[in-house]
């Protein structure tokens, strides 16, 4: 007499189940009913709170979510300097590596940052200079590209590289400057810069140093030595000063 083959006990797969349906089902609700605005915004706020040398401030939050939001109206100050950096709209992703992706959009022209957990920023897209710097006479678009160390607490990059260039600018005097390039390392408050040229309204190439105010930006200073080309011939160029006196 053949006797019945013996089937092993489903309990142990019906207990995991059921906790998997228990788990995701808590999850959704955590997704569908979280309150993702208030705490995003409290994030925002905390943010602000830690960057004594940053103000930030926004309109509205939106598109919030479990995995991100968007910023309306961001603008973003360094303290005891005039102006701010004026966004239209800033989406942010949250995940592991890098922590966050951030889009900002200045007015049609968008650059995407990447946070990682250490500190670093890393950079790269363009900036409407017209939207972006609405307080200022400034317009144009430059391209950014860089990677940035900022550990916690740290006023200013620790360390990094920044390349900016544009076509064309704008400056507050009127006068206009074609083919910028500024390509500069970082190391604390020292700033080598590798390149500093333009091809209009005067030929130039230079390269240099500058030393960071943690303070205020503005008071920056620089020493950049190169050659200023006229027609076919070149001659030595120099340039020293704050970045004050540089924008003016």
């Amino acid at each position: 007499m053949a006797t019945a083959r013996k089937h092993p006990s489903s309990l142990p797969g019906r207990i995991l189940a059921r906790i998997f349906l228990l788990a995701l089902g808590f999850l959704v609700g955590v997704a569908l009913f979280m309150p993702w605005n208030k705490l995003w915004t409290s994030l925002l706020v905390g943010l602000d709170e830690r960057m004594p040398t940053m103000r930030l401030r926004w309109e509205s939050i939106d598109r919030d979510g479990p995995l991100g939001f968007r910023v309306n109206g961001l603008r973003v100050a360094l303290a005891d300097t005039p102006g701010s950096f004026a966004f239209r709209r800033a989406s942010v992703r949250m995940g592991f590596s890098p922590l966050a992706r951030v889009r900002l959009d200045t007015g049609g022209s968008q650059c995407e940052l990447e946070l990682y957990r250490d500190g670093t920023l890393e950079i790269e897209g363009d900036f409407n200079l017209t939207s972006l710097l609405g307080d200022t006479d400034f317009k144009g678009a430059i391209h950014v590209a860089g990677s940035l160390f900022l550990p916690a607490g740290a006023a200013l990059p620790q360390g990094g590289w920044l390349d900016i260039r544009s076509q064309q600018l704008v400056l507050p005097d009127g006068k206009t400057v074609g083919d910028l390039a500024f390509t500069a390392e970082i190391h604390d408050r020292d700033m080598v810069v590798r390149d500093f040229s333009m091809g209009s309204p005067l030929a130039i190439r230079t390269a240099g140093r500058a030393i960071i105010d943690p303070l205020d930006v503005y008071r920056t200073t620089f020493d950049l030595s190169g050659e200023l080309t006229l027609g076919k011939r070149s001659i030595p160029y120099a340039l020293k000063g704050t970045l004050a006196d540089a924008i003016r």
